[in-house]
């Protein structure tokens, strides 16, 4: 079995989440916002269908309502 040079398995790694960093414009600002007022009136299900409607990243949208709810 070859086992590759550490060094190798450095350089695959996949980002996590966490590692990524994103640059939001204001009006992608504002639609997390709402999507944040409508997870926490009427649930993540809905926030969901509204920012991914609006066209923000699925994963910027993971990443907020998923932090949102671990804060709760």
């Amino acid at each position: 079995m070859i086992i590759p040079a550490a060094n190798v398995l450095k350089s695959t790694r996949l980002p996590l989440v966490e590692d990524i960093q994103y640059t939001v414009d204001q009006r992608t600002e504002d639609y997390i916002k709402i999507g944040l007022d409508l997870q926490q009136s009427y649930g993540t299900s809905c926030a969901i269908e509204y920012l991914q409607g609006k066209g923000v990243p699925n994963r910027i949208t993971e990443q907020v309502l998923v932090r949102s709810n671990q804060s709760r």
